[in-house]
């Protein structure tokens, strides 16, 4: 492949996809691969909810060393990206500066719980590993009370992640005995659950909710928590709180935004099928970029996505630099395994970039499809074996 380099930044599910993907392409000893990490071990992003339930007691037990991947040939350089140069393809890090023939961004969203005064200080973080395990924590002294589950801002990673939490605490307390006197209540700025996958899935969502016994408070914007009274300000109304789980408010990574990459959304445009910005040679997948669909919303942030693009990415630069081939296209299909406790999940699937509205189905809960979101945790945890 010509003594290339590829550099990737973000070793998530995008970031190892692109990279295994790019290697399984290629020679052992071209292209040199690249992931950029500052953390020293992968987890998927379903670990969390089980970390909640106390399903899974260690967080290593989800966790996969990025060190194994130097035995696919592929160099991890463990430090955070501090600056990018689209035009010049190099990447100041804490471990030096990086130059690329291609540039690979893959660093997804970062949380930043103080974007509302009073989160950090009042809200378990349901996407923080140390916060599932305070609310896992929470959970098993729960004696009764009002639980809240707030989506403090949107977009954010993993749509259905707080409306599985909210099912999930209702099976566990189910099982604890406690859940006749507590109150569970969802509160979301969206203005209907999972909006982006169209008329099926939010109204199939919400009358789950419903038999559950779960409030769901939509078109809720947070402006400030109170810690001292357990108390959540909307801009038009508040509420009270006995234990509140809280997805914070997700942003570009600083390099990212300072890169002169990102668009007024805040993030990074890309062409929806080849996943390329407006710079040769350099790419952004999952989370960090901003895909707009036909319907003027955005694709939504999950893995699933990352991992088809990371797919697609891998195997264009592989063809162009062999000077060979057709170009592969990202199709916007996806899917998401939704648990809603008792050992089930539902799953939803379709076509994101349907005309002239996304086309995305939900089957009803099944065990079957609990364990094919199991299966699936293994399946990413192998990604370089």
């Amino acid at each position: 492949m010509g003594g290339k380099t590829v550099l990737i930044l973000g070793g998530g599910i995008g970031g190892l996809t692109v990279a295994t993907h790019l290697r399984r392409l290629s020679s052992p000893a071209e292209p040199r691969i690249v992931v950029v990490e500052r953390k020293r071990a992968f987890s998927a992003c379903m670990a969390n909810l089980w970390i909640m339930t106390g399903e899974r007691k260690d967080p290593r037990e989800g966790q996969r060393e990025l060190g194994a991947l130097s035995n696919a040939a592929i160099e991890v350089v463990h430090a955070d990206v501090q600056s990018i140069d689209p035009a010049a393809k190099t990447v100041q890090t804490t471990a030096g500066e990086l130059q690329g023939d291609y540039i690979i961004i893959a660093l997804g969203a970062e949380t930043n719980p103080r974007a509302v005064p009073g989160f950090a200080e009042a809200a378990l973080n349901l996407y923080d590993i140390q916060g599932a395990l305070q609310i896992q924590r929470a959970l098993q002294e729960f004696d009764g009370g009002r639980i809240a589950i707030l989506i403090a801002r949107t977009p954010f990673s993993c749509p259905a992640a707080p409306y599985e939490a909210a099912f999930l605490i209702d099976s566990l307390l189910r099982q604890r005995g406690v859940r006749g006197r507590t109150e569970i209540a969802l509160y979301t700025p969206e203005d209907q659950p999972m909006l982006v996958a169209g008329p099926n899935v939010g109204p199939a969502l919400i009358k789950m909710l419903e038999e559950r016994g779960i409030e769901l408070h939509w078109e809720q914007i947070p402006m400030k928590i109170d810690p001292a009274s357990r108390r959540i300000l909307f801009e038009l109304d508040d509420t009270s709180y006995d234990l509140l789980v809280g997805v914070p408010p997700h942003t570009a990574p600083p390099a990212v935004r300072e890169s002169g990459l990102v668009d007024a959304s805040g993030w990074v445009p890309v062409d929806p099928t080849t996943l390329r910005t407006r710079y040769p040679g350099v790419f952004a997948i999952g989370d960090v970029t901003a895909i707009r669909l036909p319907i003027g919303m955005f694709l939504p942030k999950a893995g699933v996505f990352a991992d088809e693009q990371a797919r697609v990415v891998a195997a264009n630069i592989a063809t162009e630099v062999a000077g060979e081939g057709t170009q592969a296209q990202y199709a916007g299909t996806g899917f998401c395994y939704i648990e809603v406790g008792d050992g089930l999940a539902a799953y939803g699937s379709g076509n994101f970039y349907g005309m002239p509205a996304p086309s995305v189905t939900l089957e009803p809960p099944s065990e079957r499809y609990r364990q094919e979101k199991v299966d699936l945790e293994r399946t990413l945890l192998a990604l370089w074996d």
